[in-house]
């Protein structure tokens, strides 16, 4: 399938669904997961949490999208809300999503949540 992800190039990026690239999805999704559960973890522990999200955060994106020198940069440039949001944006593409159901997904997603603060 091919992925433009806009924050980082207007390249379109050619990804596999392959076993490997799958396999790097579900550990990320598995660390951010636990790095929501943070009730129990020690000041240490939270920050190492972090780290190792944004560093398998960066790994995910430079590998599943086979990112050049030049898009490796502009990452390691980039807010890191704008890099959840390529990863999220990444996983939901693979796991079969179109652009125009991810934005319908949103779409939802914001009037639940302008619903809840009425």
């Amino acid at each position: 399938m091919k992925i433009k992800v806009s924050q980082i190039s207007n390249r379109e990026h050619v990804v596999k669904t392959s076993n490997k690239n799958m396999e790097k999805m579900y550990d990320l999704q598995l660390l951010m997961a636990q790095s929501d559960d943070l009730a129990d973890k020690q000041p240490i522990e939270i920050i190492k949490m972090q780290r190792d999200l944004l560093h398998q955060s960066i790994d995910f994106l430079t590998t599943v999208l086979g990112l050049n020198k030049q898009e490796q940069d502009k990452l390691g440039e980039m807010e890191f809300k704008q890099t959840i949001e390529a990863v999220n944006y990444t996983f939901e593409r693979m796991m079969g999503m179109s652009d125009e159901d991810i934005a319908m997904a949103n779409k939802k997603e914001q009037a639940a949540d302008k619903s809840d603060k009425d």
